[in-house]
């Protein structure tokens, strides 16, 4: 998947909805972000175009294989740079949304990096 901070979000949305929920619609991802159903749509086009996902003919969407994987992934980051912003101090609404920006852009070295420091491992000489 060429990597864009939407269809990343959109996949994590699917992702996080699957858990609570147990069925995604395409409703439910507007509902969830915030966006309009035109927006999903096209989104939904992309990712389904990119392997990323199917629907089932009763409208619901699932995950491909590879689509869980980058989702996951990227929940992961989110979850990680959570709670470490929150661990240095910063408030649990602002490290919700700099994590949302920061799970994007932050790189493989960078990630393995905070994962060990958030897990107590002392960090390898550079």
């Amino acid at each position: 998947m060429r990597n864009s901070n939407s269809s990343e979000d959109y996949l994590k949305c699917i992702l996080v909805l699957k858990e609570k929920k147990g069925q995604v619609r395409s409703i439910d991802v507007a509902r969830e972000l915030g966006v309009t159903k035109p927006s999903v749509s096209n989104a939904m086009k992309k990712l389904r175009k990119e392997n990323m996902l199917t629907f089932d003919e009763d409208g619901f969407i699932h995950l491909s294989d590879e689509g869980r994987r980058t989702a996951e992934e990227i929940h992961d980051k989110h979850l990680l740079i959570t709670k470490v912003l929150m661990r240095i101090g910063v408030s649990e609404q602002t490290a919700l949304k700099e994590a949302c920006m920061i799970e994007h852009v932050i790189s493989e070295e960078t990630y393995k990096c905070l994962r060990d420091f958030h897990s107590g491992n002392k960090p390898k000489a550079g």
